[in-house]
């Protein structure tokens, strides 16, 4: 009976890290298009400054610089850079895309930022890729991040 326990707990395992591996790529339609971001899905694991003031549990506010552009930017990247567990997927002047990658299952974050030429403002979007709910971990991602900018 202990040996069936056994076998049942290491598939069930398996199963797990299989199913994160396949549900783990990359979602269509990141990227900003007429100054916009891919809306949040309807589950607690996305925060978009470009989400509805009203819908609580995925808007967060854009964060306000000082300074260049350029140097704001580069802030960012080297900040997830350092962390350890980030790899940026596409970056150009007022745009970044940055893959996160969770220590314990492997879990992949999607973190984008836009920096509108014409404005000082940050428009931030931070997503889980699997699961429903990411227990605040992209909105406390992007408090740290404004805590550090503001530095």
């Amino acid at each position: 009976m202990v040996r069936w326990i056994s076998l049942f707990v290491v598939v069930l395992v398996i199963g797990f890290f299989v199913y994160i591996k396949v549900n783990n790529q990359p979602p269509e339609g990141l990227g900003v298009t007429a100054g916009l971001f891919k809306p949040c899905p309807t589950t607690p694991n996305c925060v978009s400054s470009q989400a509805e003031k009203s819908d609580a549990a995925h808007y967060i506010a854009p964060i306000i610089y000082h300074g260049s552009r350029k140097d704001t930017q580069l802030n960012i990247e080297s900040y997830f850079l350092n962390q350890g567990n980030a790899q940026i997927v596409a970056s150009e002047l007022g745009y970044v895309h940055i893959e996160v990658k969770s220590s314990w299952f492997g879990y992949i974050d999607d973190v984008e930022f836009y920096l509108p030429e014409a404005d000082s403002v940050i428009h931030v979007r931070s997503g889980s890729r699997v699961g429903y709910s990411d227990l605040d971990v992209n909105r406390q991602r992007i408090e740290k991040l404004e805590t550090h900018l503001k530095g």
